[in-house]
């Protein structure tokens, strides 16, 4: 009894495999009309590449398929909503990554320009006049149209042969797709309005993909296709379908019919001569087919070669170290160097130190989501690359890597223009912004004056006549003639400040004329310090002028005064009652430099770096409590550089300053 028993069960084990019972089974989507990667055949079953590839997968995993496929719109839904488990024929992108785990690539493929025959293609820019066709949910839309600026006159369409009939119909221009599918699409259907133009472009890996967090059954496929890919398995598949590898098939057949031909001529000679004219036959229409093929190659490559040589844009190739190896004739338009003094060259050695540490970044966040998986999508970058004559052209440049079989980066390929014009508008904005923000430093500081400054002294000078004219019978003399001196030193003050407003107004309208001629320094010095005794008296401030011979300078009198006035006024502002100031003037071999020195209150090391800047001046009030605008000292700065003079000052906190500048020197009287 017990013997039957194991008997039974071994029979039931043979019959029934524990794996054909309990295997799991998962729902695969994706787009019914994708040949040759995914349709539904005539017989109603589901072929192409990867159901071909995934069914191989499932023999080895020992899985249950059932393939639901349907428009690609739909698949995709389907896989997000849960009611599908895979989705085949799945182009990588960073988008879709956010909702799907994508399997180890399984071919690569290249988008080609499928348009209009009528139309003509000069470069990449025709395209902006065209209609497009884009494939809803394509990834072509996120990685080159949106990027590229033409995603804005199209028409969606919901598959590839819509797309493909509504370009034949007339009613748009042309679409991008996948290469082989296209060609596929155009062979089935007998297009006859529609070809290939332009490069090719979106290097596109296909994968397979399963639901976010579905680890265990991308562990399956993964494995799957390592160990097709590892028995050869995987490139049998690729070949079986591809549908344009048909002359190797032709030239197999010929072999053949060679064979059996020269066996049986060995046996009747006859045969031999029927079989030599036979095969002369073939070989003349090979060689005509090959010849077409060849025209029809020449062809595309003059049609490429009319593009890149006669776009405006530099196209361009560097292989995996960043080496050129190829460039567009428009190099030499743009930089000056001929093609072959850059073949070969390393692209750092035409950028500038931080173009180059910009792409090393780049390359190396680009490794690093590449080792997660993630496949960087066309970059933008602002360069300066070198021209033949030494200068810098600013230039834009799309960078695209692609891929090779492994999935490393094999190379890079893109398209600069010139925007040196655009640099230039873009800096001389900056500038204009530049002298925006002077102006409003420049109004500010005009407005404080008027606001401050100038409200001051009228203050003190109409307190102070008031007083006079209602106490004028019970004041003293001299505390009349104080307040006099006080009245006649706030009046003088407020007129420099006003001479200088209008001084500084004229200069920065342009209307400050600079007329230089021969002057007697000595004369214009005497009559400056005349002019400031009056004040000085006040104060009790000593004026000392240490006399030189006469010295003649090549100046504008009138610049040269106000430069004296002002520092003249300056200096008895921050001198303390009974204190010191001397004018001296030193001649040199080329110049004389002329210096206003007193023993006042001085400044520190941080006024005096800040002391000329209109923004940043800060004004300080004057032993006696005089107030000052410190634009004095500014209009003083200008004046002497519009001589081809220098101003400095010397100063220490407590111990008085000298403000010395120089002019230029013509010789003695």
């Amino acid at each position: 009894m017990a013997k039957n028993i194991n008997l039974i069960f071994i029979l039931f084990a043979i019959l029934f495999p524990p794996g054909s019972i309990f295997a799991q089974e998962y729902v695969v989507g994706g787009d019914f009309e994708y040949a040759p990667y995914s349709f539904i055949d005539k017989t109603g079953k589901p072929s192409g590449l990867e159901i071909e590839v995934l069914e191989a997968i499932a023999d080895l995993s020992d899985i249950k398929l059932d393939f639901q496929l349907s428009r690609w719109d739909s698949a995709l839904s389907y896989i997000q909503s849960g009611k599908t488990d895979i989705i085949v024929g799945i182009i990588y992108s960073e988008k879709r990554e956010k909702f799907l785990d994508f399997t180890i690539p399984i071919h690569t493929e290249y988008y080609s320009i499928f348009i209009r025959k009528d139309l003509p293609l000069d470069d990449l820019s025709s395209l902006y006049d065209y209609r497009l066709v884009a494939l809803n949910k394509d990834a072509s839309i996120d990685k080159y149209l949106i990027p590229m600026g033409l995603f804005n006159n199209y028409i969606l369409a919901e598959s590839l042969p819509e797309a493909l009939s509504v370009i034949e119909l007339g009613l748009a221009d042309y679409v991008l797709a996948p290469n082989l599918l296209g060609l596929n699409e155009i062979e089935k259907n007998g297009y006859q309005n529609i070809e290939i133009k332009g490069p090719s472009i979106i290097p596109s890996i296909y994968c397979m993909a399963v639901r976010k967090g579905n680890t265990q059954l991308l562990n399956i496929l993964n494995d799957g296709i390592s160990e097709l890919r590892r028995s050869g398995k995987l490139t049998d598949i690729q070949e079986k379908w591809k549908v344009y590898d048909k002359d190797d098939f032709k030239y197999k057949q010929t072999a053949r019919n060679i064979g059996i031909v020269f066996t049986i001529s060995i046996v009747l000679l006859f045969l031999v001569f029927i079989w030599a004219w036979l095969l002369r036959l073939q070989i003349k229409k090979a060689t005509e087919s090959i010849n077409l093929k060849n025209q029809e190659l020449q062809k595309s490559e003059e049609k490429f070669r009319t593009i890149t040589e006669n776009s405006s844009d530099i196209i361009w190739h560097l292989d995996s170290n960043f080496l050129l190896t190829y460039i567009s004739p428009a190099d030499e338009r743009i930089r000056g160097f001929k093609k072959e003094e850059v073949l070969g060259k390393s692209l750092f050695s035409i950028l500038k130190p931080e173009g180059i540490e910009m792409l090393k970044e780049a390359n190396k966040q680009r490794m690093i989501n590449l080792s997660k998986g993630i496949r960087s999508a066309p970059v933008i970058y602002e360069l300066e690359e070198l021209c033949k004559d030494g200068s810098w052209v600013w230039v834009e440049a799309t960078a695209t890597a692609f891929y090779d079989r492994d999935g490393k980066i094999s190379g890079y390929h893109g398209v600069s223009r010139d925007i040196s014009e655009r640099k230039k508008a873009e800096l001389l904005l900056k500038e204009r912004e530049s002298e925006l923000r002077e102006l409003n430093a420049t109004k500010d500081k005009l407005f404080s004056i008027i606001a401050h400054d100038l409200k001051g002294p009228f203050n003190a000078i109409l307190g102070l006549s008031e007083l006079l004219i209602i106490n004028t019978k019970d004041f003293e003399v001299a505390k009349t003639e104080k307040y006099l001196g006080i009245i006649n030193s706030s009046a003088k003050n407020t007129l420099i400040l006003l001479d200088n407003l209008l001084t500084w107004a004229k200069s920065q309208a342009g209307k400050s004329i600079y007329k230089p001629e021969k002057t007697n320094l000595p004369a214009i010095i005497s009559e400056m310090l005349e002019e400031s005794k009056s004040i000085a008296q006040i104060k009790n401030i000593s004026l000392n002028y240490i006399q030189v011979k006469d010295i003649e300078v090549y100046a504008d009198v009138n610049m040269l005064e106000i430069i004296l006035r002002n520092l003249i006024s300056n200096a008895i502002k921050f001198t303390h009652s009974s204190g010191e100031i001397a004018i001296s003037a030193v001649q040199n071999q080329n110049n004389i430099e002329i210096t206003v020195s007193d023993n006042g209150v001085g400044m520190s090391e941080e006024s005096r770096i800040k002391l000329f800047e209109i923004d940043t001046n800060i004004t300080t009030t004057g032993t006696a409590n005089e107030k000052g605008s410190g634009l004095g000292l500014i209009i003083v700065k200008e004046f002497v550089e519009k001589h081809g003079g220098e101003i400095w000052v010397k100063s220490e906190l407590g111990k008085g300053s000298a403000f010395i500048f120089s002019l230029p020197y013509l010789g003695s009287g």
